[in-house]
């Protein structure tokens, strides 16, 4: 589907909801693949799990815990990841909340607004605690992890909060990749599929999800590693499928500038939100 080549030894990559699942599994590709990892999560135990991994393998690592929403919190993570490597190369966003899965009308608003919080404003407060640097040094990747159900009504049925959340993460991406076009930094959506994690069993529906519609979590980080390795730049900006062949996906968007980019299907020629 897509090929990886080996980062430069000392490129630094720092994600966010790292201690489990789809988190640890990109940090543990990355590592691979020649980067020293910043973790950041709640759950500290977990998190050493992922640094643990990392360490058998020889990578170079720093975990921190810490809310991804809270100011403070992303400001000494990411003090702490730059006093140990350096400048950070690529920003996973990936800690995410779906929430409490039901109608909305019986959603507690307090837990769907948590939902907005961990997956818009923790993102945006690592870019822009990020963004500026890689800006001034002209590289610089940032990939935002997204789901489906950010541009598809038909899969949103019980998860209002993750879905308008998810929706968000891509306008800001969207919004983002506008300002950084040409300035060195790249900035991508990208769905790892769907993966048997904790946050997935949640669902109401899961026993009723065929087998075939998971994907083993590898892929997905495998995606990560390739789209940063500098070889799918023309991606920026869009919205990917772990399920993406990387290459037939570059060529349409070569072709089709409006491919992958989240906006309404218009009505024909005349139609005002073309």
């Amino acid at each position: 589907m897509f090929g990886v080549g080996s980062a430069d030894t000392g490129k630094v990559a720092l994600v966010t909801g790292a201690a489990r699942g789809i988190g640890r599994q990109i940090s543990i590709t990355l590592a691979k693949h020649g980067y020293h990892l910043g973790l950041v999560d709640k759950l500290s135990a977990d998190l050493s799990v992922t640094a643990e991994n990392i360490e058998r393998m020889g990578g170079e690592v720093v975990s921190v815990t810490g809310d991804v929403s809270n100011p403070e919190n992303v400001e000494h993570c990411c003090d702490t990841v730059e006093k140990r490597f350096g400048h950070v190369d690529v920003l996973v966003n990936n800690a995410g909340y779906a929430g409490r899965f039901g109608p909305f009308a019986e959603t507690d608003p307090d837990d769907w607004w948590e939902v907005m919080t961990t997956n818009v404003r923790g993102p945006m407060l690592f870019c822009r605690r990020m963004v500026p640097a890689m800006l001034e040094r002209g590289h610089g990747y940032v990939v935002n992890i997204n789901t489906r159900v950010a541009v598809r009504d038909d899969s949103v049925a019980t998860f209002s909060g993750l879905a308008a959340s998810k929706a968000a993460l891509a306008r800001f991406t969207g919004a983002l990749a506008h300002e950084t076009a040409g300035r060195g930094v790249v900035v991508l959506d990208i769905n790892p599929g769907m993966v048997r994690t904790a946050m997935t069993e949640q669902r109401p529906d899961y026993d009723d999800i065929p087998d075939t519609a998971f994907l083993p979590v590898t892929v997905g980080a495998k995606m990560v590693a390739a789209l940063v390795s500098g070889r799918y730049d023309v991606l920026h900006g869009r919205f990917i499928h772990a399920r993406d062949d990387l290459d037939a996906l570059a060529e349409a968007v070569a072709k089709d500038p409006r491919a992958r980019v989240l906006g309404f299907g218009a009505t024909g020629p005349g139609d005002p939100v073309a």
